[in-house]
Parts: C-alpha cells; structure tokens; sequence
C-alpha cells in the first residue's frame, strides 16, 4: 500500500514540475537575477507571486507585475499612472525585455536578465 501512494505521490510531482518547466514566471520566480539595461544600469532581480523587487547600491525598490502572452507589465505599487511593458524572450538561460513604447526604452532601455550567481 505505501509503494503504490508513493507511486502516486511521485507521479503528481513530475506532473506539477513538468508544467513549471515551461512556465515562464516560475522560472522568473526561481532565481535572483543580474540585469542589464540598454541605458546603461545594472541592479538585480527578485520575483514573488505579483512583485518583484529591484536592488541597486544597497536601495530596493518593489513594484507589482503582471505576466500575459510573453509581455510583462511593470507598475510601481505605488499606482504609477503608466505602467511599463516589455515583450520576453528567452535565450538559453537569459531573458531579453525588450520595452514596447519608445518613449520606455529612452528611459528603461531593453533589459538582459541573467542568473545571479
């Protein structure tokens, strides 16, 4: 009897993990990352379930974010009137945010998001 719940146990984790493969803010939410912007800064990356916090000299900033159709739209929680949304892509391990409003990439410029560490 315990042999066949373990076979079941273990057969609902490969499932759920075999989705999460694929899933693109899981994996967003399974690492710190270093990010790179066009405009030229760096700072890192943490994702939660609906924010995500940035760190840069020591200061964080926390934002909420939403994730639909490989596009990730980015509000300060404060309630900033214009989100920001940028189009995904991955790259072996890394991930291009490329802003979608030229006015957003004179002032985010594209991002590369790494794996930290």
């Amino acid at each position: 009897m315990k042999k066949i719940i373990l076979n079941l146990l273990t057969l609902v984790a490969l499932i759920t993990l075999g989705g999460c493969g694929t899933d693109i803010q899981s994996d967003l939410q399974s690492k710190e990352w270093n990010v790179v912007s066009t405009s030229g800064e760096s700072y890192t990356a943490q994702f939660g379930e609906s924010t995500v916090t940035f760190e840069m000299l020591g200061f964080q900033v926390g934002n909420n974010y939403t994730i639909k159709d490989n596009k990730i739209t980015i509000q300060e929680s404060k309630g900033e009137k214009n989100p920001v949304t940028f189009e995904m892509t991955k790259n072996e391990k890394d991930y291009q945010f490329k802003t979608t409003t030229a006015e957003d990439k004179e002032q985010y410029g594209d991002l590369t998001l790494s794996p930290k560490g």
